[in-house]
């Protein structure tokens, strides 16, 4: 029985009971996950970019979160604004290629006929009218779902940002409660994950936004249409690490075929593989320096695997996720947190 006591008591022990206690919460709120992690990163970011207008402005802490928020609305508001319109606008385009290509080739005109006869569409929407519909409705109310978990992940990571500071002096009381060992694991192991979370989407959304911008313009110069719409597919793949680019190699290529032939797609390919290579030898090992890095075979993994157990949020979240299990295992070394909290 001392035997059991002692094991129960050492340390790596008590670290990994604590971790089976998150993951055991985590299990039990399953449908909120989403909202859990966009109030993560959201309340990250916010509270990051406060403490940074605090340092450079010397205003009060809560008047920092009131401009970080105030400057984002005002920059969505924007994009409404002035983006969105040329954006319905170059959508507009979009047909017109994809027209233009049919006529220029033949081949591809008879083969989207052939399909178009074996497919039978009046004939398969008249039979199975209802389940169209009944799925349409089902895509809607997934759209309206996702919709308002993120005004609420907004609101929520609102709040979190505005109490911060008291958030931090209320949860140090369980430090001194009467199982202090306990909820200091589970204090250290959950700050360790969102600091992984946060940091590695801070510097995704920073390298795909470099990434995007030079995209444009490699577009712009080689004369692809619709370099808006483009830009936005472009970016928000980049959010995806590594597999967003092969991803969005696929539409990038239609539109440069259709729009410029073979050497305008091959000119495309070869835009991909420089800004890549920047990124790869040049971006990424700078701006990951203090972050986490994995192989790339290992992180091609991660992503497989993580979006069939995670789905969507597992392309997002799958590398954070093995990157604080590593840390946890200690295989890789935890630059990450330290030089996060000291930031």
């Amino acid at each position: 029985m001392k035997e059991v006591k002692a094991f129960i008591l050492r340390n790596d022990v008590q670290r990994y009971i604590a971790l089976a206690f998150i993951v055991l919460l985590l299990f039990i709120v399953h449908d909120l996950i989403s909202i859990l992690l966009l109030t993560s990163i959201l309340g990250y970011l916010a509270v990051k970019g406060a403490n940074n207008v605090q340092r450079w402005t010397k205003i009060p802490y809560g008047f920092s979160v009131l401009i970080v928020y105030l400057l984002s609305i005002f920059v969505v508001v924007m994009a409404f604004v002035y983006i969105v319109p040329a954006l319905v606008d170059q959508f507009a385009v979009i047909p017109n290629e994809v027209n233009k290509l049919i006529k220029e080739y033949p081949v591809i005109k008879q083969y989207f006929n052939e399909t178009y006869h074996k497919l039978d569409l009046l004939s398969e929407f008249s039979k199975n009218w209802k389940s169209l519909l009944a799925s349409g409705w089902d895509t809607i109310s997934t759209v309206l779902t996702a919709f308002s978990q993120i005004i609420l992940s907004i609101f929520l990571s609102f709040v979190l940002a505005l109490t911060w500071q008291r958030l931090r002096v209320f949860g140090s009381q369980f430090l001194h409660s009467s199982y202090p060992k306990f909820f200091k694991n589970v204090y250290e192991l959950g700050s360790t994950f969102v600091l992984i979370l946060g940091s590695v989407i801070e510097v995704q959304l920073l390298i795909a936004f470099i990434n995007t911008i030079l995209m444009m313009i490699g577009l712009s110069i080689l004369g692809v249409p619709s370099v808006l719409v483009m830009g936005l597919m472009i970016f928000i793949l980049g959010l995806i690490p590594i597999a967003g680019v092969i991803i969005s190699l696929l539409p990038l290529s239609v539109m440069a075929f259709a729009a410029l032939g073979w050497v305008g797609m091959i000119e495309v390919w070869i835009l991909i593989a420089v800004i890549h290579m920047f990124e790869s030898y040049f971006l990424h090992p700078r701006l990951m320096a203090s972050r986490t890095e994995l192989p790339v075979f290992f992180t091609f993994a991660t992503i497989i695997v993580m979006e069939h157990l995670l789905g969507a949020w597992g392309l997002i979240i799958g590398v954070p996720i093995v990157a604080f299990i590593l840390s946890v295992l200690g295989v890789q070394d935890a630059n990450i947190t330290r030089s996060t909290k000291s930031e």
